[in-house]
């Protein structure tokens, strides 16, 4: 399981992820960490979620278009090229799993799985006005979700989007919006049953550039994290309070 996040704040674009992978093993699957979100240039990030072979794939792919990515942004025609690579990436691993496996379901072996499932999350600022949050599915299908406010990808999506709904993102700088990935990504790991875990990534993109942010700064999202839980406990005790009062 993963969990991407990017919001689209009114100064910038945030993108964060837990930092765990699910990798396979003889003896079975096994964590390990991983940094998911990768710069290209000084206005794109990147990042995905399913099969880390796959994933490294597609990161393969794409940096054939670096250049282009880095002078033009996601132009329409280089966002088709983009989207029919990771399409075909798919397919062919697609089909090298069906040639595989099949054999084995049709004889009825419970370990014939289905193919694996890949997605990306890109977020691109062309300036201050203009800003992309655009998710690719492992079908070639895709679309843009900056006027939503946020995107998510991942296992543990479910979690980020019944959080996000809550915030008037756009309507947030990204000093602010920094704290709301935070909270959805922690939270996200404590629920998960499985394959999300520490340590959070977040990075940041304005007009300035890039930014990944520090192991200082991640330490104290979570001490402001602590805070603002505290303050929504108490917050809670004091209307059930008056409630009983009334």
């Amino acid at each position: 399981m993963t969990l991407v996040v990017s919001l689209n704040c009114k100064d910038g674009l945030i993108m964060g992820s837990d930092g765990q992978a699910t990798v396979g093993s003889s003896g079975g699957p096994i964590r390990q960490p991983i940094q998911k979100i990768s710069p290209i240039g000084k206005r794109i990030l990147i990042s995905g979620s399913g099969h880390v072979g796959i994933l490294q794939r597609y990161i393969d792919g794409i940096n054939k278009f670096n250049k282009d990515l880095i002078r033009d942004g996601l132009i329409p025609e280089l966002r088709e090229k983009i989207r029919k690579t990771v399409f075909d990436i798919m397919q062919n691993e697609t089909e090298r799993h069906i040639v595989f496996h099949k054999p084995l379901k049709d004889a009825g072996f419970p370990h014939a799985s289905a193919p694996p499932f890949s997605e990306l999350l890109l977020a691109c600022l062309e300036n201050k006005e203009n800003k992309k949050i655009w998710r690719i599915g492992a079908d070639g299908s895709d679309e843009f979700l900056e006027e939503v406010g946020y995107g998510c990808i991942g296992g543990g999506d479910i979690f980020a989007y019944t959080l996000l709904r809550n915030y008037e993102v756009k309507e947030l700088d990204v000093e602010k919006g920094k704290l709301i990935v935070y909270r959805v990504i922690k939270e996200a790991i404590k629920v998960g049953a499985y394959g999300l875990g520490e340590p959070i990534d977040i990075w940041t993109i304005t007009t300035n550039g890039i930014n990944q942010l520090s192991d200082s700064e991640i330490m104290a999202l979570d001490n402001t994290y602590g805070a603002w839980i505290k303050m929504e406990q108490e917050l809670f005790k004091e209307i059930y309070k008056k409630k009983k009062e009334k």
